[in-house]
């Protein structure tokens, strides 16, 4: 059935500012909710302080900030405020905000920058956002039963594979109990919730995402669901480095899992998947731009290392675009309090190296032999899917657009994208328990593989 994606909220969404009002400004003031009457935030040196901070922090030195605000001027004045602002509508949308995105503004909005920075970057917001998720658990069991059931049938059958010393580093496995074997599937986590927003890059546990492990395994398919090191315990690059690391330990231990049965036909075979959620389809992409970079560097065309190959890369409601994004954040008044602007580096230079999309269109401006990139992009890209909701509010939905239309002019064969009437999380919700994200992405695994075969693709040589 047809369905009509271009909507009131979509077309209002696609409207969104592409930059920030000043911080202080009237408008800014209205669009993170604020009284636009006078500022009542601590002075803005306490932010350029933080950030100092942390940036030394970032390269191993310590610093020590001192903070300073007057309390209790901010309380009689959040009370003079009279809560209008929790109702302060998108600049472009008709409606008020909803209760996840007002909770956060109000946040933003109402709390020292410096005690934001703070929890921000000590783990406390990670702390509360995890915790605010897992106090979820006995209502969201009592309304999903059956779902409740398949959690506890896949946690007795997890597997653990560790791959680092710290705590986050390690692996959920799931192995298919059939002895069809069609791939496997490398899920990298986020945070579902509908309750606070702003989070990504910071919060998050496999455990979370444990329930995207169904479909695969009753398609043939194993599921790694890979947890690693969030800030402040690890910034972006450290998070793609863990996941290389997990990919060469699942590699290790499980080798049968990275290529196709001997005698198996192409089509029964569905490759290796790199897959994402939100945050996690950016660190996603990113690594499969890193292995491209890397074998361009080198001159190259397959890896050295003894790691996994992916064959496709699915992402779901992700941010592709770290500047923009930014500002898409100051939008909603959450930039501080979201711990996406530390873990990327802070600078406008940071932002774009860490953009996959775009890190990928330099790379091929900078190269003059430009027939080799060509082939390098063709074999070592994989097959792309990006889908998007168009009511998504926490990241928009031209955060895929823009994305895919890079990387097909950078010369990706298969970059197809798919946009549904939803928000952020009801994408991934509906790949858990059932619908439109379900068929989507096992559909596009099935189609693609037989469009473009995965012997196509190119593979170190064995070393048998």
């Amino acid at each position: 059935m047809h369905e009509e994606l271009v909507t009131p909220q979509s077309l209002a969404l696609s409207l969104a500012a592409p930059r920030a009002p000043p911080v202080g400004s009237t408008h800014r003031h209205l669009l993170s909710g604020k009284d636009p009457r006078g500022s009542f935030l601590t002075h803005h040196h306490h932010e350029i302080a933080h950030d100092i901070h942390i940036q030394k922090k970032q390269q191993g030195h310590h610093a020590n900030v001192q903070y300073h605000h007057g309390l209790h001027r901010r309380v009689q004045k959040l009370l003079e405020s009279n809560f209008v602002k929790l109702q302060m509508p998108h600049p472009h949308l008709s409606f008020a905000p909803d209760s996840g995105d007002r909770i956060t503004r109000y946040l933003g909005s109402t709390l020292p920058i410096w005690w934001q920075h703070r929890n921000r970057d000590d783990g406390t917001f990670r702390s509360i956002s995890d915790g605010i998720v897992t106090s979820s658990l006995p209502s969201i069991a009592f309304a999903n039963f059956n779902a409740s059931r398949n959690f506890l049938k896949l946690t007795a059958n997890k597997v653990t594979l560790k791959y680092g010393r710290h705590k986050s580093q390690f692996v959920d496995m799931f192995l298919p109990t059939g002895e069809e074997r069609r791939g496997l599937v490398f899920f990298v986590h986020v945070r579902i919730s509908h309750t606070t927003k702003g989070g990504a890059w910071g919060t998050g546990k496999p455990w979370m995402y444990r329930l995207c492990a169904s479909p695969f395994l009753e398609a043939g398919l194993a599921v790694a669901i890979v947890g690693y090191r969030t800030y402040p315990d690890g910034f972006v690059q450290d998070q793609v480095d863990d996941l290389e690391s997990a990919a060469k330990a699942i590699a290790t231990k499980y080798p049968h899992l990275a290529r196709k049965p001997n005698g198996q036909n192409d089509e029964d075979w569905l490759g290796l998947t790199l897959m994402g959620h939100s945050s996690g389809a950016h660190i996603a992409m990113l690594m499969a731009v890193e292995r491209i970079e890397r074998c361009v560097i080198n001159n190259q065309v397959y890896y050295d290392a003894d790691t996994l190959y992916f064959n496709n890369l699915i992402g779901l409601s992700g941010v592709y675009n770290i500047s923009h994004h930014f500002d898409y954040e100051a939008c909603r008044g959450v930039e501080e309090l979201s711990p996406m602007k530390p873990a990327c580096g802070f600078t406008r230079e940071s932002f774009d190296h860490l953009s996959p999309a775009i890190r990928l269109r330099r790379l091929l401006h900078k190269k003059v032999q430009k027939g080799n990139i060509d082939e390098i992009v063709n074999k070592l890209m994989p097959n792309t899917l990006l889908v998007h909701g168009c009511h998504d509010s926490t990241v928009p939905f031209f955060s895929t657009s823009e994305a895919a239309s890079i990387l097909r002019s950078c010369g990706v064969e298969v970059c197809q994208e798919y946009y549904m009437i939803c928000g952020h999380p009801d994408v991934v919700i509906e790949l858990m328990l059932g619908g439109k994200t379900r068929k989507i992405v096992l559909d596009w695994l099935q189609d693609t593989t037989g469009s473009r075969p995965i012997s196509d693709l190119s593979l170190p040589p064995s070393k048998s």
